[in-house]
């Protein structure tokens, strides 16, 4: 399931938008959101969420941030989140369509989702229809009778896949969720609504034990071959069948980690940074999310559908920031992931059409721009004032002013004012304690 299109009007400070998810005519791989916070970036993400699950396990899905969508500006603002939906052609013959089945298009058929609530209703209302290739509703008898897109939802039908991670994603305690109530649908989004701890590795024993075999295997493609954790070489994931005592719980996953002197360590999952857990998290999570709604193993390059990752650059240090995104394009190829970040250092791995800047008007409502430049040709200095709109990475006075005293005291050719200038910066930081080892350099005439 991939997304096509997304039009939100009164959610929170969104008065009316409208978002386009394909590029050149097919679904952008990338849509990454940044701006300040408060501009409703997680919002967008969990309207999404809530647009592909339906009303129905929506309600139950974002019971608690439903109350909160109305723009409070408005009296009795009706929220309006409708989404278009499209499907691969590849698995076209293998995928149900809910009231196609004695009518299935030669071609997957767009799905239309609509979703309204108000301060006053306080839960979603909706439904969903197909759309043929000219955006018209299809129709029939038994599409009459039905909801496509709940009935879906309500038989946990395979290949209409959507997965949401929200900021807490920790790898969980050895088998801490192996008692957990599963309902795919909801389990695979609720980390985006705060809910209950990702299963993640966990999926190592809720598989058999040549799955889980094979589970720590394509894991380990992911995080060593494709370089999604830097420094990590090997990593061993037990099931069940290998605990056999509180000691062995503990290092029951466990990471091999090469150090900066050429030994190599293994340490347990739980003692890595929260770093490494998050992504370690949400990527198990999610390829054990879809080998289990296949019921066998799918290779990394053939996993299909829509992602939304909340703040995906969240405990990263800026260098694995900057190869992120590039190491999940060659990961997972055919995954459409929508994301938020408030760092410019995962934007060099974007082209221009995939970044989406939120920005606030003047009466307080959020719409989007876009940048032509592209990140990866830009500075740091370029990407933070194109990107974020900040105008000086010297943000304060004092490092303003050293920075214009080292400009000026090493420019040998400085006029008289510049010299003038120079002096009085560097009496000024000395007052103000800010050591100054640099000394000007002999000036030349022009």
């Amino acid at each position: 399931m991939y997304l096509h299109e997304l039009k939100v009007a009164n959610l929170k400070l969104i008065r009316d938008m409208t978002i386009p998810f394909l590029h050149e005519g097919k679904p952008r791989p990338w849509t990454v959101f940044v701006g300040e916070n408060g501009l409703c970036k997680t919002s967008l993400l969990r309207a999404i969420a809530l647009a592909a699950t339906g009303p129905e396990r929506g309600n139950q899905l974002g019971a608690a941030f439903i109350a909160t969508m109305p723009d409070k500006r408005q009296d009795d603002a009706l929220v309006t989140i409708e989404a278009t939906f499209g499907f691969s052609e590849s698995l076209h013959g293998q995928r149900t369509y809910p009231g196609l089945e004695g009518l299935k298009p030669a071609h997957p058929p767009r799905l239309s989702s609509r979703l309204t609530t108000s301060a006053r209703v306080g839960v979603l209302r909706g439904s969903s229809h197909y759309l043929d290739d000219s955006g018209a509703q299809l129709s029939s008898p038994a599409l009459a009778l039905i909801d496509p897109l709940q009935e879906a939802r309500a038989t946990g039908l395979h290949m209409w896949f959507v997965a949401g991670y929200g900021v807490s994603r920790n790898i969980p305690q050895p088998l801490s969720t192996s008692g957990r109530v599963y309902v795919a649908e909801l389990d695979r989004l609720q980390s985006l609504f705060d809910g209950p701890p990702l299963i993640a590795t966990d999926f190592v024993s809720r598989f058999e034990p040549e799955t889980a075999r094979t589970f720590g295997a394509e894991l380990r493609r992911a995080f060593v071959e494709h370089e999604l954790l830097p420094d990590v070489k090997d990593l061993l994931l037990m099931g069940r069948g290998g605990i056999s005592d509180p000691k062995t719980l503990v290092a029951a996953n466990r990471f091999t980690m090469k150090l900066p002197s050429g030994e190599e360590l293994r340490i347990p999952a739980l003692w890595m940074s929260h770093g490494y857990q998050s992504t370690i998290a949400w990527i198990a999570d999610l390829v054990g999310q879809v080998w289990s709604e296949a019921g066998g193993p799918i290779p990394l390059d053939e996993i299909e559908g829509l992602v939304l990752i909340d703040e995906i650059d969240l405990h990263l240090h800026p260098t694995w920031q900057r190869g992120l995104i590039r190491s999940l394009r060659h990961a997972l190829p055919r995954v459409q992931f929508v994301a938020t970040t408030h760092s410019p250092m995962v934007l060099p791995g974007l082209e221009s059409h995939e970044i989406f800047i939120l920005e606030q008007e003047d009466d307080g409502s959020v719409r989007w721009n876009q940048s032509t430049q592209q990140p990866r040709l830009l500075t740091g200095g370029e990407i933070y004032e194109r990107f974020f709109d900040i105008r000086s990475v010297y943000p304060d006075e004092h490092a303003q002013k050293l920075h214009r005293y080292l400009r000026l005291a090493s420019d040998e050719y400085r006029s008289d004012d510049d010299d003038g200038e120079m002096v009085k910066l560097r009496a000024w930081l000395q007052d103000e304690g800010v050591p100054v080892a640099y000394e000007p350099v002999p000036r030349r005439q022009a």
